[in-house]
């Protein structure tokens, strides 16, 4: 009889060893493509250690975990680079600020008695300063994405449950949508009031860094103001110190203009006005094709509104989506074209005179801003991104495909696009994380570095300003406004309104408003009022108090004068010049 045949077991349908290595170059390829939003370094050093494990025991596929681990470490290095950069940045913009018009001007404050204001909390509790009068009183002015901000909230946390509410009462006053601060609060257990807000009278108006946290005594007088982070021991110490001594400051005096006034002054005259429910953006454009300009009006629903220069209103446009910032270009056979997007949002969407998308132009980082611009003079608007992360400036064809990309320059906060005209080559002009003005041909070739008297620049326009073809470039920087030409020699500056971490609003607005061929410009001076001046740096014309002006934009009609229209709570003013 024959001995049973021994049949040995089967061998498993997977192995470990396999599979840490097919994790490895999965972790490996993730972690190359996400590395410059940091967790590529973590998916980097997980995947590092999975195919490392694999090599060491010698089973598996070695050609997969070799892989892996090689990409792992590459992507892990790549995020170590990209983090390098980000808190360089940082510091840099934290530490501009800090020098800058903030421990100036805020700290001019103290001793001042407080304005008052009201803010709605987000459990629906309404907070007048002036009703809090009897109690000492804190403002910290933070965001969820703000690393010291964070780090910070635990100290007020433990200072509300270790004071009275009878004596002491805490806000925290930022100006992200309700839902990401409700749930920031609700994950820490924050238990004093948080309101969301940009409307408030100064200094709380325009707070150039944060955290940054005031310290009101019990009878309404400002009596510290703390920039940047603080330990708890330095917060307690400046909550609940002895009331101001004596009486009170005056308030500081309102910055001065550095623009002389024109010997040709032009008078502002209200032509009309028009309210369009939940305004989410606005721009001029020659929308009609007449040669001129319209006005047009984004809302929510989402819908674009045109309006004549005289108030007139066409039929409105559905668009596919909700956008923060428009713009209007020109395609030399199709026509008018409408770019949307929002500041740190994914993508920008192209749209045609009836809405329709046509194509977007997205990116995982983020966008910074975008704008039309002709680069190769045939008629048609080419597209220039900023991208966000480290995604550099990017130029896009009339069909959304990419042209070329400057990715040296790391993130990008504003842009601006001098067309190609009269045999003149496109310029293009962009500010970066370091501050600078980089000037690019339009290839993307970098032609030079610009930092106009030594300021941090942010915000940024340019335009031809004459008919001779003069180029003028306008920037904010830390506490200025400035006007300079391509080669950085600066025209003119004055006090600015906004503070160079304004990027993400329309901080100016560029047009003809006499029809004589001469544009001029329109922003904020540091007084709140919003003034016209020419490339000389002549105040044309000042409309008082506009800090609660939200958007601008100068609209030229074919010939004659153009008309300047203001945003405020939904309602379009418009102005002509006499």
């Amino acid at each position: 009889m024959d001995a049973p045949v021994e049949r040995s077991a089967p061998p498993p349908i997977l192995t470990l060893k396999p599979g840490l290595a097919t994790a490895s170059l999965i972790l490996g390829i993730l972690a190359l493509c996400l590395s410059f939003f940091l967790v590529g370094g973590l998916l980097g050093l997980i995947g590092f250690c999975l195919g490392a494990v694999c090599l060491r025991r010698r089973q598996g596929s070695r050609a997969l975990a070799w892989w892996g681990t090689s990409l792992s470490v590459v992507g892990l290095l790549v995020a170590i680079g990209f983090g390098i950069l980000y808190f360089q940045a940082f510091k840099k913009f934290q530490a501009i600020a800090n020098r800058g018009r903030t421990e100036t001007n805020l700290a001019d404050w103290e001793g001042v008695t407080t304005p008052d204001f009201t803010v709605t909390s987000l459990d629906g509790q309404k907070l007048t300063l002036s009703d809090l009068k009897g109690k000492r009183v804190v403002l910290d002015f933070w965001a969820t994405w703000c690393p010291p901000c964070r780090k910070e909230i635990p100290h007020f946390i433990r200072l509300a449950n270790e004071t009275s509410r009878a004596d002491l009462v805490i806000v925290g006053l930022g100006t992200e949508p309700a839902p990401a601060l409700a749930a920031f609060a609700k994950k820490n257990g924050i238990p004093y009031p948080i309101a969301t807000t940009d409307k408030l009278p100064a200094p709380y108006d325009n707070i150039p860094s944060i955290p940054t946290t005031f310290f009101i005594d019990r009878q309404g007088t400002i009596q510290k103001v703390a920039v940047g982070y603080h330990d708890y021991e330095t917060l307690k110490s400046y909550a609940v110190q002895p009331d101001y001594a004596g009486a009170p400051k005056a308030k500081p005096a309102r910055a001065v203009s550095l623009l002389p006034a024109s010997a040709h002054p032009l008078t502002p005259v209200a032509a009309w006005s028009a309210t369009i429910p939940d305004v989410t953006a606005i721009c001029a454009g020659n929308w009609a094709q007449t040669g001129g300009t319209e006005i047009l009006v984004a809302d929510s629903t989402p819908a674009l509104h045109v309006l004549d220069l005289n108030g007139v209103e066409q039929p409105s446009v559905p668009l596919p989506d909700r956008f923060a910032l428009i713009e209007c270009g020109q395609h030399k056979t199709d026509g008018p074209r409408l770019l949307g997007y929002s500041n740190w949002g994914h993508a920008v969407t192209v749209m045609d005179r009836h809405g329709k998308k046509l194509w977007s132009y997205s990116s995982l980082s983020g966008v910074d801003g975008a704008h039309w611009g002709d680069l190769d003079g045939d008629g048609t608007d080419e597209l220039i991104v900023g991208m966000n992360g480290g995604g550099g400036l990017q130029a896009v064809d009339a069909t959304g495909n990419l042209l070329w990309k400057m990715a040296r320059l790391g993130n990008v906060w504003n842009q601006a696009v001098i067309p190609a005209r009269d045999g003149q080559p496109a310029l293009v002009l962009a500010t970066e994380a370091g501050g600078t003005v980089k000037v690019c041909d339009a290839k993307g070739n970098l032609l030079r570095t610009l930092r106009p008297l030594g300021q941090y620049c942010t915000q940024l326009s340019a335009a031809v300003v004459d008919p001779a073809g003069t180029v003028q470039a306008i920037a904010i920087g830390e506490n200025k406004t400035m006007a300079f030409d391509t080669a950085g020699v600066v025209a003119w500056s004055t006090p600015s309104g906004n503070a160079h971490k304004s990027w993400r609003n329309i901080n100016f607005a560029v047009g003809d408003l006499t029809g004589d061929g001469h544009q001029v410009w329109a922003f904020l001076e540091a007084s709140g009022d919003l003034v016209v001046v020419n490339a000389q740096g002549e105040k044309l014309a000042t409309l008082p108090n506009q800090k609660d002006t939200t958007a601008f934009v100068i609209a030229t009609p074919h010939q004659g004068r153009g008309i300047l229209v203001t945003l405020k709570s939904n309602t379009l003013q418009a102005y002509r010049f006499e």
